[in-house]
């Protein structure tokens, strides 16, 4: 099987052609499957944190010098 890839390979090497565009609808598809995969994921988040306590679910810290204050340290207006 592989040889026959090969030599189709280097056929249209040889005869300067492109790879055939893909059949219609394949993007479609493959965006589907991604979404569902994304669907998936955000449901299964959504189940864990309903059935995890508040105070077990890990909190996540944000850098420094994100708010609008600690940005701007010598303003007057504190």
């Amino acid at each position: 099987m592989a040889i026959w890839s090969e030599m189709r390979n280097i056929v249209r090497w040889l005869l300067r052609r492109s790879d055939p565009p893909p059949p219609p609808g394949t993007g479609q598809r493959i965006q589907a499957a991604e979404q569902a995969v994304a669907r998936r994921r955000l449901l299964s988040d959504a189940q864990t944190a309903r059935t995890t306590p508040q105070h077990c679910q890990p909190t996540k810290n944000l850098p420094t010098g994100t708010l609008d204050h600690e940005a701007t340290p010598g303003r007057a207006d504190r």
